[in-house]
C-alpha cells in the first residue's frame, strides 16, 4: 500500500472511531463499490458508498467499535478485523478495503454471529432513511 492509501486507511479509521465524518467523502473514490453483508446488489458510486460508509459511522458509533488486527496485502488491499457491541451482543467482523488512487475503491464488510448482523441492520436501516 502507498504512503497516501496508509493515510487513507488512518484517516478511515480516525473517522470511524471518532464519528466525525467531515473527511470521509474526500477519501472515496468516484467510482467506488460497496458490498454490505445484507444487501443483495453492490452500492456503486461516491455518492452510495459515502452514504452506507456514514451510516455505519453512525451505527457503530458510541458501541465500543475497535479495530482488533489487520493485514495489508500486496501494497493495495487491508484487511481490518473489528468488533463492538449492540445491547450487549460482541458483533465482530472484517472490513476489507481496497485502495486505487490513494482513495478507498472497493469496501466489503463480513459480519458475525446472525444476532449481531440482526442488530446492525436495524440500526442500519434507520440511518439510511436519513440519507
Amino acid at each position: 500500500m502507498s504512503l497516501m492509501s496508509i493515510s487513507t486507511i488512518k484517516i478511515w479509521k480516525k473517522i470511524i472511531s471518532t464519528g466525525d465524518e467531515k473527511q470521509l467523502m474526500n477519501i472515496i473514490h468516484e467510482k467506488a463499490i460497496f458490498h454490505s453483508p445484507v444487501v443483495y446488489l453492490p452500492q456503486k458510486g461516491k455518492e452510495k458508498v459515502f452514504k452506507y460508509l456514514s451510516s455505519a459511522v453512525k451505527t457503530f458509533h458510541g458501541k465500543s467499535f475497535a479495530y482488533t488486527d489487520n493485514i495489508i496485502y500486496k501494497n493495495k488491499i487491508y484487511f481490518a478485523e473489528f468488533k463492538g457491541y449492540f445491547d450487549n451482543i460482541e458483533v465482530n467482523g472484517i472490513d476489507f478495503i481496497k485502495c486505487e488512487d490513494s482513495l478507498i475503491k472497493e469496501f466489503k464488510v463480513f459480519l458475525r454471529p446472525i444476532k449481531g448482523i440482526e442488530k446492525v441492520w436495524n440500526e442500519m436501516k434507520q440511518r439510511l432513511v436519513e440519507y
